[in-house]
């Protein structure tokens, strides 16, 4: 028995686990087939047209002054004094006297040959006058020398001498002063009072400053795209290509304009480039446009644009999209990528310049792509280009014009109330405050265009701030006036005296534009400064206190100050700045 359940069991066991087995088979979740999506990758294409355009060629240097001199001495002699402008750095004017050397040598030298003058002049008198008495004898034959024209010739010679070597002194004295030869800065200082030099020592160094110039390379493919004047004669002639000149002063960037008005003698046997000068007239000028720009000062280093050649057919491309020097990725009709080989004429900073290899219309790839392959299909997008957000800027210098026009209309209104007598002002009935109608039409429509052209251009957000803040201003102006018209009831009570009411605000938030809201908390300002002056010492003395309904104690003293007038002007906005919030 035992041995037939030995065999029986393990045969049983196999086949409930082959029973199991099905049943698990049978009972399986059938399988779901999904299409295996191929995910295309996205790149940035921008379309590319021909057009005739000049091709900027850019390059770099250094400022350099366009006469520089070393200053040096003529004379010797100790330096007596040495003017406070000529110093490193500083400014001269032509014929400003920089350096005064002693001339006491120089004075007695001049004496010396003033006697000298004087005793040939003597000398060529006397020998004149024997030459006349010689000549009265007659019937005498002598020759030259016997006759005293010899000696008298000789007199004038000595003469002669005796004056040059005065002339020589007095020009050695003039030279003990050394004047500017013309409107300059000073480099370097080299002597100082009390030094003793002679000729040809070194006192300085110094440049003009009416003209700076700058050294530009130039390779030769950067030469086949500008107009080179490569004789000096031409580019006298000519006005030269336009250069425009950027350097960076304070983190700021900077311009100025040149002209190319000639170029070197030859090319540089180092680098093999030809080097071309620029011009700048009156580096240190002011610029209207550029208000903040420093001088354009020797050794600043500068990035050069110059006005190259019009050309015909001309593709500009951004220059990331250049792939193996002359290679674009390109993306035909049906999204799938191709290669071609293009004729690069000029590869800028941003953008390369292509002539050849391009078709209008055609979309140039310009994200970088790990793996390439032509006939790879691509999903595509426009490249957006880059925009700067200056709207911030623009509503800084509008709202600063606004405020310097309500701060000179402020001055205008503080001056007539202290030139009024103060019993002419406590005589009369009513107080008149400052009010937006004092603005002219013509301001207030140059205002509110300036206003509507900001608030355009600004976007979401912005304009969420800006009406926040708005919100705010007239909030508290409103505060301000219901806690006036409160303290104005019952100083009313007390006192048991008419007082007219308080003008209750007519606009309403929604209504009024920014600037009036501004200009709204001014006038609340204003109405406080002229209280003080108004208000009688003696009856604000005698009034109880009274009870301020504002928690703030800002808001507590300016009810208190304004409570003792007797009318506050609505700060209604004007039609123009209603035009412009509409």
């Amino acid at each position: 028995m035992n041995k037939a359940l030995k065999v029986v069991l393990p045969i049983l066991v196999i086949i409930g686990a082959l029973v199991v087995s099905a049943l698990l088979f049978l009972s399986r979740p059938k399988v779901e087939r999904h299409p295996v999506e191929i995910k295309q990758p996205l790149v940035s294409v921008t379309p590319v047209y021909s057009k005739a355009l000049s091709i900027p060629v850019s390059t770099r240097g250094t400022v350099t002054p366009g006469t520089e001199i070393l200053l040096t001495s003529e004379v010797s002699g100790q330096v007596l004094s040495v003017s406070n402008h000529f110093a490193n750095g500083g400014f001269f004017k032509k014929g400003e006297t920089l350096i005064k050397v002693d001339d006491i040598e120089y004075q007695v030298n001049i004496s010396r040959a003033k006697a000298n003058v004087s005793k040939a002049k003597q000398a060529e008198l006397q020998a004149k006058a024997e030459f006349k008495a010689r000549s009265r004898v007659k019937g005498v034959k002598r020759d030259d020398y016997a006759s005293g024209k010899a000696q008298w010739d000789q007199a004038k010679s000595s003469l002669q001498a005796a004056r040059a070597e005065l002339e020589s002194a007095q020009l050695q004295k003039k030279r003990t002063i050394v004047k500017a030869p013309f409107d300059g800065r000073v480099r370097a200082k080299s002597v100082d009072v009390g030094q003793y030099i002679r000729p040809g020592a070194q006192l300085g160094t110094i440049y003009a400053v009416d003209v700076a110039e700058v050294r530009l390379p130039l390779s030769d493919r950067q030469l086949g795209l500008v107009d080179v004047p490569l004789r000096y004669r031409e580019a006298a002639e000519t006005e030269g290509t336009p250069v425009v000149l950027k350097g960076q002063y304070g983190g700021k960037s900077y311009e100025w304009m040149g002209r190319i008005v000639r170029a070197e003698g030859g090319l540089d046997e180092k680098n093999r480039l030809l080097y071309v000068v620029a011009q700048i007239e009156d580096p240190y000028a002011r610029d209207v446009n550029q208000p903040d720009r420093p001088p354009l000062s020797a050794g600043t280093f500068v990035e050069a644009q110059i006005a190259g050649r019009y050309h015909q057919g001309v593709f500009t491309v951004p220059r990331r999209a250049l792939r193996n020097g002359n290679q674009l990725w390109l993306v035909d009709a049906d999204k799938r990528l191709f290669r071609r080989q293009v004729d690069v004429m000029y590869k800028g900073k941003n953008e390369i310049y292509v002539n050849g290899g391009l078709n209008n219309g055609e979309q140039v790839v310009l994200s970088q792509l790990d793996i390439a392959v032509e006939g790879m299909q691509v999903r595509t997008k426009l490249a957006a280009p880059l925009e700067q957000d200056d709207a911030p800027a623009r509503t800084d210098d509008l709202m600063s014009g606004a405020v310097k026009v309500r701060e000179q209309l402020l001055q205008e209104q503080r001056l007539s109330t202290v030139s009024t007598p103060p019993a002419t002002r406590n005589s009369k009935s009513t107080s008149q405050g400052f009010t937006t109608d004092q603005i002219s039409n013509e301001q207030m429509r140059a205002i509110a265009q300036q206003a509507k052209a900001a608030m355009d251009q600004m976007d979401d957000s912005t304009k969420r701030k800006l009406e926040d803040n708005v919100k705010n201003i007239v909030e508290s102006v409103n505060a301000s006036v219901t806690a006036i018209n409160d303290v104005q009831r019952k100083e009313k009570e007390v006192e048991t005296k008419p007082l007219k009411e308080v003008a209750e605000q007519e606009t309403s938030t929604d209504e009024m534009s920014p600037l009036a809201a501004l200009i709204a908390e001014d006038e609340a300002a204003a109405q406080t400064a002229k209280a003080k002056e108004v208000i009688d010492v003696d009856k604000t003395a005698g009034q109880p206190d009274i009870v301020q309904p504002v928690a703030t104690t800002q808001q507590v003293e300016v009810v208190q100050e304004v409570a003792s007038t007797t009318d506050i002007t609505q700060a209604v906005a004007p039609r123009p700045l209603a035009e412009a919030a509409q």
